[in-house]
């Protein structure tokens, strides 16, 4: 379900941008963006859960290595920040009638949140994989 929800919302956005009547350069920015909001959505979810699961281990007295530096999560934060407020950027401007506008802001959310959960639906499978003992990676 998770990847079907992500191709759904990929398509949705992609599919709305090609259809999309504005100039190539306007589309080019609008699926630059989209882009970014996929890889920085993955990027900081998966900093996040890493940076919950040390902050557990530690608590626990575990000797664990943290797996994200200060700096990496901030920049995980910031990317995604960006990624959204270029997104609503491109919105406000898009000189389109609000329901256009607004397939595109659903569109984006839609992506995003379906690239979070496939994320860490990904990583829980290959979690439950090692567990299981039926890793092959």
């Amino acid at each position: 379900m998770a990847w079907g929800a992500f191709v759904l919302a990929f398509a949705f956005e992609f599919g709305g941008i090609y259809t999309l009547k504005q100039p190539l350069s306007v589309r080019g920015y609008y699926a630059a963006v989209a882009i970014l909001l996929i890889i920085t959505a993955f990027v900081l979810q998966k900093v996040v859960r890493d940076n919950d699961e040390d902050n557990y281990l530690r608590e626990q007295n575990h000797h664990h290595r943290k797996r994200n530096t200060s700096a990496f999560t901030f920049l995980s934060w910031v990317g995604f920040l960006l990624a959204i407020l270029f997104e609503f950027v491109g919105l406000t401007t898009l000189e389109e009638p609000l329901y256009v506008v607004g397939y595109y802001a659903i569109a984006a959310a839609f992506l995003i949140v379906t690239s979070l959960v496939l994320q860490k639906t990904i990583r829980d499978n290959e979690e439950d994989k090692i567990t299981n003992g039926t890793y092959e990676g």
